[in-house]
């Protein structure tokens, strides 16, 4: 659904309607997350994890001058637990966001967009952040994502805080550095209710 509001200020700003927007208190459909590491060139300090949800059967314009329509966006932590020094799980709900009418034009339907894993060295600002993500469609069908990363990027590389996003292809590396490649690899399992 589209606002058709043409007064100014007619429409909330996207700090407003971030605050307006609530968890589901009783999500059903759970998925067990793991992030597995394979020949890691050493440990991760810090381990996080975020999750990232949209409502794209709403929209709203936060700049009426500039008329651009937004759809309502949402970011929350995931919680990683350390299992061992190459296991981290965690659970994510594909329902966690409260369908409701936040923009009184209807009920906007949430839906999981992506999840992350970021791990630093430390979790210093400077320190490369290695990054594996999963898209909704892979949370769903339980599949899993493997990334290689170059190991001379850690602890860091040459520019701050570098977001190391991986490549799902060996072979893309050059050839005299594939022997010097560790693996990120995030997995879903549906949870039964």
């Amino acid at each position: 659904m589209t606002s058709d509001k043409s007064s100014p200020g007619s429409d909330p700003s996207t700090a407003e309607l971030e605050a307006k927007y609530k968890r589901n208190p009783a999500p059903k459909q759970g998925y067990q997350i793991t992030l597995k590491l394979a020949d890691a060139p050493g440990p991760f300090g810090s381990v996080k994890g975020f999750v990232n949800f949209e409502a794209p059967d709403c929209k709203y314009t936060p700049d009426p001058i500039a008329g651009v329509s937004m759809t309502p966006l949402h970011g929350f932590e995931m919680e990683l637990q350390r299992v061992d020094d190459t296991t981290y799980t965690g659970t994510v709900h594909t329902d966690a966001m409260l369908d409701e009418d936040y923009l009184g034009e209807g009920v906007c339907h949430w839906q999981l967009t992506s999840l992350n894993a970021q791990l630093k060295a430390t979790g210093a600002e400077p320190e490369t952040n290695f990054i594996v993500s999963l898209m909704n469609e892979d949370v769903t069908a339980q599949r899993a994502v493997t990334k290689y990363y170059w190991k001379e990027r850690y602890p860091r590389s040459q520019v701050t805080d570098y977001p190391d996003m991986g490549k799902e292809d060996r072979d893309v590396f050059r050839s005299e550095i594939r022997d010097e490649l560790f693996t990120m690899t995030l997995l879903s399992k549906a949870m039964t209710p």
